[in-house]
């Protein structure tokens, strides 16, 4: 398991038809952009792992 550093970072880009593209985001991180985009459904599972999902299987 990698250690973590101080200078780790996160991306992500909001397309101009509202989509969110996100890479190494924190679940606060997350739980902000899933407010943008309630229907969002990865994004709610990044936020918080422990939601099941619509179709009752556990967040990958």
């Amino acid at each position: 398991m990698a250690a973590r550093t101080a200078n780790q970072h996160s991306e992500f880009l909001i397309l101009p038809g509202g989509k969110i593209l996100a890479h190494n985001i924190t679940p606060a991180m997350a739980k902000i952009l899933s407010e943008l985009d309630p229907d969002d459904e990865p994004m709610r599972r990044r936020a918080n792992p422990k939601i099941v999902s619509k179709n009752n299987e556990l967040p990958s």
